[in-house]
């Protein structure tokens, strides 16, 4: 009877071992998502500032156009990087098909139950749309064809859609702090 009690107790130890472990491992991963959401972050907050030096800049030239046109690309494309993240960590991937760009941009304004809170609120998704929009455009046209009064407000617009995006990531980024620790 020692022999199966000691057999059990053994177990039960491995098992609460293993229990440890995958929550350590889960614990890093939220902490590796964490770092490099703040990462991303910086990087949308040098696009800003890399704007900003160029406001008083006019826009009657093509390379101030693609110049423009670029950052608000980067600008989403460090969004969407952010969105693949947590997608692939805590969704479970990335959606598929021809519009998995759009799904994935809906599944971050999603409260996921038992899973996560939204990632950003509605209206920020809305304006994040635009910007997912421009940058489909921006990747389907020759430089020489973008129009400024298409671009104007998305350029104009940008410093406080960033900011709100940042805000609404730092909530979110408290909310995996909490889990890796759980």
């Amino acid at each position: 009877m020692k022999k199966k009690e000691s057999a059990c107790a053994l177990h039960a130890d491995r098992c609460a071992l293993q229990g440890s472990e995958m929550a350590d491992r889960f614990s890093q991963k939220m902490h590796r998502v964490v770092s490099e959401v703040k990462e991303e972050l910086e990087k949308i907050d040098a696009l800003i500032l890399e704007l900003d030096r160029h406001r008083s800049v006019r826009p009657e030239n093509s390379f101030y156009l693609r110049a423009v046109a670029s950052i608000l690309h980067d600008f989403y494309c460090g969004a969407e990087r952010i969105f693949i993240r947590i997608a692939e960590e805590l969704n479970g991937g990335i959606p598929e098909g021809e519009n998995w760009h759009i799904q994935l941009l809906k599944d971050m304004g999603l409260e996921i139950e038992k899973v996560r809170p939204s990632v950003i609120s509605h209206d920020a998704s809305k304006r994040l749309r635009e910007y997912l929009e421009f940058r489909h455009r921006f990747r389907n046209i020759y430089g020489f064809e973008l129009e400024w009064e298409k671009m104007k407000g998305l350029r104009e617009r940008l410093p406080v859609v960033a900011e709100e995006f940042k805000k609404e990531m730092k909530q979110f980024l408290k909310f995996m702090q909490g889990i890796s620790k759980a």
